[in-house]
């Protein structure tokens, strides 16, 4: 038995052998910051049965003041269930650094909690606990960023980010986004970000069972849109060189001239070779600047060669 004294607290730790089958207590984190009327963060689900509860009131999740705060399990209320008494005080400069944890074990149904520190009275928040069951696996999540880029792969006026979860056990409960490091919020749509400059949106998602999958982030940048500059543009939908159709996807490169636009087959060359040489000039920039692959180069420049442009 190993018994440490951490400021008021007295944390016995017994030291015993666990069985391989034995059930792993589901983890659930509330954390706390500089806020006085709401909780940084904390879960909306759970399952029945062990339970780890961790609360965190620290400079790592943004308590630059000390401001004290406390995860307080409401015994009183109706039509909440009373069987957790739980109350634990934290700050950045306790002896445990504002990070507590308690060992619980949760029944079906519906817990209140609050912050009882004087003055923090809209600090409250409840979750629901269903049955116990075998799930432990976090939903899987994933993010796409769409939208009309430039050559250098910028977002032109603004960038969609549409966000995806997916849980084969108990099913997706809650997707939650922020943008730039602000507040995390419920996700109910594709995120449009219309802010010129660079960004970085983190998403996470929270299954019925209480299980939360990693925190993951895509990253873009939002320019300016610019004039057109192909304002009566080639708009066939593949790349098209003479007669041949490559079947490779006339895109807008991202500023208002597609790939057929910047090949310019009707302009003047001297001869047959000097245009094969601006279509791989023109097609190389775009396979550096991501708009198109090796294998669409290749395609287009052996078109290229085989038409009679310019003799």
């Amino acid at each position: 038995m190993l018994a440490t004294v951490l400021g008021a607290a007295l944390v016995v730790a017994l030291l015993v052998a666990v069985p391989s089958s034995a059930v792993v207590a589901q983890v659930l984190t509330w954390t706390a910051n500089d806020s006085t009327t709401r909780y940084a963060s904390a879960p909306a689900t759970a399952v029945a049965g062990p339970t780890t509860i961790v609360f965190e009131n620290s400079a790592a999740t943004g308590n630059t003041t000390g401001m004290p705060h406390t995860l307080t399990f409401d015994t009183s209320t109706p039509g909440y269930n009373h069987d957790v008494a739980l109350n634990i005080l934290a700050n950045p400069f306790d002896a445990n650094g504002g990070r507590h944890e308690a060992e619980v074990t949760l029944t079906p149904g519906r817990y209140r909690y609050f912050c009882a520190i004087p003055g923090h009275s809209t600090m409250v928040g409840e979750f629901t606990v269903g049955p116990g069951g075998a799930d432990t696996t976090p939903p899987e999540v994933s993010a796409v960023v769409s939208g009309e880029r430039d050559g250098s792969g910028n977002y032109l006026g603004s960038a969609t980010v549409t966000v995806s979860a997916t849980d084969a056990g108990s099913g997706v409960a809650t997707v939650e986004y922020n943008v730039d490091g602000g507040p995390w919020t419920a996700y109910t749509a594709p995120v449009v970000v219309r802010q010129l400059g660079a960004h970085m949106v983190h998403y996470r998602a929270t299954d019925v069972a209480g299980n939360t999958a990693p925190e993951e982030m895509v990253s873009f940048t939002v320019v300016e849109p610019g004039p057109d500059v192909c304002p009566n543009s080639d708009i066939r939908p593949t790349v098209v060189i003479g007669a041949e159709n490559t079947g490779v996807t006339n895109v807008d490169t991202g500023n208002g001239c597609t790939i057929n636009d910047l090949i310019d087959e009707d302009a003047e060359y001297a001869d047959h070779a000097a245009f094969v040489r601006h279509v791989d000039a023109v097609i190389e920039a775009l396979v550096t600047a991501g708009v198109l692959t090796r294998r669409d180069k290749g395609v287009i420049v052996r078109a290229a060669a085989r038409s009679d442009i310019g003799y």
